[in-house]
């Protein structure tokens, strides 16, 4: 498993879960973009300050870090949070987080962005515009936004990356209890999460170390 991709296992799911929570938040909202006062407004009322990630371009088929886009005069306080990736990229070994640009099929603006929340606590909004697509992070969103999942939303958060993502089953599974307070025991066939509430999860893996069964019961909050 190359470094990206295990820096992914180990954030995808807990950012997982805060997306889950900002769409509840958001809802169907339209979102506009002010980069002169850095902000970001979704309907009109919701209006949180921002940080730029990077940009997809469709025609190119390549994603594009905030600090590397020069040419497009972005004001400095909005680029610290992809300095600061850069960075972390340096002293961790992850070249995607380094290299200014780089094809879709490497890593796209999602997977880049998630990794980001993971690391943060933030959430992050795509914004779709003609040819491509603007990634940026969402500052003093409401403390329920990322805060942990609940133990119901926790199993449809594990599923859900799992179909959407190649990632590592077994690593994917224990950051995400971890992170998320639960306490976990594992075996080579065998991951039981149990939530300090009562709630249980029990993970059953194949040869392969893949997810084959998921079981377990919920207690009312």
């Amino acid at each position: 498993m190359s470094a990206f991709d295990e820096l992914f296992a180990q954030h995808v799911a807990t950012a997982y879960g805060r997306q889950l929570a900002l769409a509840d938040l958001i809802g169907e909202r339209d979102w506009q973009l002010d980069l002169t006062e850095g902000v970001a407004t979704f309907g009109g009322e919701l209006r949180y300050p921002i940080q730029l990630l990077g940009t997809e371009s469709h025609s190119t088929e390549t994603w594009l870090w905030a600090w590397a886009n020069t040419g497009s005069n972005l004001p400095a306080p909005l680029v610290h949070l992809s300095e600061w990736m850069r960075e972390y990229g340096r002293q961790t070994g992850v070249a995607e987080l380094t290299e200014a640009s780089f094809p879709l099929d490497r890593a796209d603006g999602a997977r880049l962005a998630l990794i980001a929340s993971g690391l943060t606590g933030r959430c992050y909004y795509r914004g779709p515009y003609d040819g491509g697509a603007v990634f940026f992070h969402l500052e003093g969103l409401p403390p329920e936004v990322t805060a942990p999942v609940s133990p119901e939303r926790a199993f449809l958060v594990l599923g859900q990356v799992i179909q959407t993502f190649p990632v590592d089953h077994r690593s994917v599974l224990r950051a995400f209890l971890h992170q998320q307070g639960w306490s976990v025991e594992e075996s080579p066939e065998l991951v039981v999460g149990r939530h300090p509430g009562g709630s249980e999860m029990r993970v059953d893996l194949d040869e392969q170390g893949r997810i084959s069964r998921v079981s377990g019961q919920v207690k009312p909050g």
